[in-house]
């Protein structure tokens, strides 16, 4: 076929031959103007790119990787930073990849273990032969276990080959809830082992399990800061037991069932360590067993209260050893004090440090509260500087 035969089609003539002021041409192409050529690639934008969201999918990021050279480094920084392992299939893939590239293993920071069990409820010895090579990666700063890893997790502790590197801890029981059987239980067993392995921790979260704290035989102090309980039963020895000696909390979070479960472990801390900002949480509302607030607490100053029953004796409690508290959230519908005994409360000048006061929204209280007596509580509160919000 002639190069005249093979014109393209052009949609203004139907293609019936080209117009007659373009000359033909036998080239298949026609050259591209300056004006048209692709400009070079800027490498930072890929960072850019990257960082401009946190919600890529790890399949979206490896279609990335193939685009181009420019993105296969950014992509790996972003894959491997925080791995998260779901089955033991992955966990065996990741190890494989680790120890084919061991270049790969330095920029491993932290990682999600979470693989569920098989038909078995077993590990086999393939799968922990992975699982500790993954645990062998040095350098390590977050870790996370759940799944069939959060039962007796601290067998998968002691195998951390570098503990002294970890800051954060997370073991997750959520989804070995539904346990068959005692032994398939989520749990975590506390001693001095543990504080000593992990030295540098810095944040220990605790999500639906069980544990049991030993008494220390021998003195410790850890250096953590953010302790998080999220629905744990103890089933032996206190919290204040696993921070031992250690001198202050910067955030103490517990979430429970019910306030009463945790509400002695609670006074205990604030008894024996100086804790900066408490939020006590429970799901169910209902009055505490045993007063959280008996003894000095002056180095609290956030406090957060969430389907807790408080009255006024509560409030006297917190005005009389919580002198440097400076933000107060008071929620739910068990809250019992009346807007002239908060007045009193904010009248008192006794915590002349608070700043912030979150009340319950009126429509989730017993007794309703007068559009009057909250015109003057916030007036009140404004002469003394309080910013009051909720109601």
């Amino acid at each position: 076929m002639s190069p005249s035969s093979a014109a393209p089609c052009n949609g203004f003539n139907n293609g019936s031959q080209l117009a007659p002021d373009i000359p033909r041409s036998t080239s298949t192409t026609l050259p591209l103007s300056k004006s048209l050529q692709r400009s070079p690639f800027v490498e930072d934008l890929v960072y850019m790119i990257l960082e401009s969201s946190d919600h890529w999918w790890p399949a979206d990021l490896v279609q990335l990787s193939r685009v181009s050279s420019a993105w296969l480094e950014p992509v790996r920084r972003r894959l491997f930073a925080e791995p998260s392992v779901l089955s033991f299939r992955s966990c065996a893939r990741l190890a494989q990849a680790l120890s084919a590239n061991p270049s790969l293993v330095n920029l491993v920071k932290g990682i999600e273990l979470r693989p569920m069990p098989g038909a078995d409820r077993y590990i086999s010895s393939q799968d922990r032969a992975s699982l500790n090579s993954i645990l062998a990666t040095e350098g390590l700063l977050h870790i996370t276990l759940g799944g069939l890893l959060s039962v007796r997790a601290e067998r998968f502790l002691h195998r951390i080959a570098d503990p002294q590197s970890i800051s954060s801890v997370h073991i997750d029981g959520s989804s070995m809830a539904h346990c068959l059987s005692p032994a398939d239980c989520p749990s975590l067993e506390w001693d001095e082992s543990i504080a000593f392995q992990f030295s540098g921790l810095k944040t220990l979260r605790l999500t639906n399990i069980e544990l049991a704290v030993s008494t220390p035989s021998i003195p410790y102090q850890l250096q953590i800061s953010h302790l998080h309980f999220d629905h744990v039963t103890i089933t032996r020895g206190f919290i204040s037991q696993l921070l031992h000696e250690t001198p202050t909390l910067s955030c103490l979070r517990v979430r429970t069932a019910h306030a009463s479960e945790l509400d002695e472990q609670v006074r205990c801390v604030l008894d024996s360590c100086a804790v900066e900002l408490l939020e006590f949480e429970a799901d169910v509302e209902g009055p505490l067993a045993h007063p959280i607030f008996d003894n000095n607490s002056s180095s609290l100053r956030t406090l957060r209260l969430v389907n807790v029953h408080v009255d006024i004796d509560t409030i006297n409690l917190i005005e009389e050893h919580c002198r440097w508290l400076e933000d107060l959230s008071i929620l739910g519908r068990t809250v019992t004090v009346l807007p002239r005994e908060w007045i009193s409360f904010i009248h008192s000048g006794k915590l002349i440090h608070l700043r912030s006061l979150q009340l319950p929204c009126r429509s989730r209280l017993s007794v309703q509260w007068s559009g009057s007596a909250i015109d003057e509580l916030m007036k009140v509160a404004d002469v003394h500087g309080v910013h009051v919000s909720g109601c």
